[in-house]
């Protein structure tokens, strides 16, 4: 239903240089390095997966791109326990993870330059944010190398 209302936005917008495709999140159906940015409203905070979420928004940025996405986040001191005590308050707030998971999950899948701003209290605790971020502007990303990527399984763990 989304995508066939996107359609017609679309069409009724008279937009000509608009491609919509149905994908999921952890899984976009576009190659590797062929996207200038990548925006989001507030939906990473529903993936059950989101160290594959920043992985594949890496794989999808062009070297030099960026990303800038609205998203609940969680202050640090904030449980997975309370966040999902919460969640009854503001949808999305269970799925939510801090503003240092957040950053530590960006820059474990590669991102540079990750600025985390607060916008808004939902409850306490519980912020909407702008998060911005970029990929490498050389032409291959290095490697995520092995505290990273402890960091990346690690952040699985505690947010999903």
């Amino acid at each position: 239903e989304m995508l066939a209302l996107a359609f017609k936005n679309r069409d009724e917008a008279g937009a000509r240089n608009v491609e919509l495709l149905k994908g999921f999140i952890e899984q976009v159906p576009l190659p590797a390095n062929t996207v200038d940015v990548v925006i989001s409203n507030c939906v990473i905070n529903l993936s059950t997966d989101k160290p594959q979420v920043f992985a594949e928004m890496h794989r999808v940025l062009r070297p030099g791109g960026r990303l800038g996405i609205s998203d609940v986040v969680a202050d640090n001191d904030v449980t997975s326990e309370q966040r999902a005590e919460r969640g009854t308050y503001v949808g999305c707030i269970a799925g939510a993870l801090s503003f240092e998971e957040y950053e530590a999950g960006l820059r474990a899948a590669g991102f540079e330059n990750v600025v985390i701003t607060a916008t808004a209290e939902y409850v306490s605790g519980m912020h909407s944010a702008i998060i911005k971020a970029t990929k490498s502007s050389s032409p291959v990303a290095a490697p995520i190398d092995a505290s990273a990527a402890r960091e990346l399984s690690d952040l699985q763990k505690s947010c999903c």
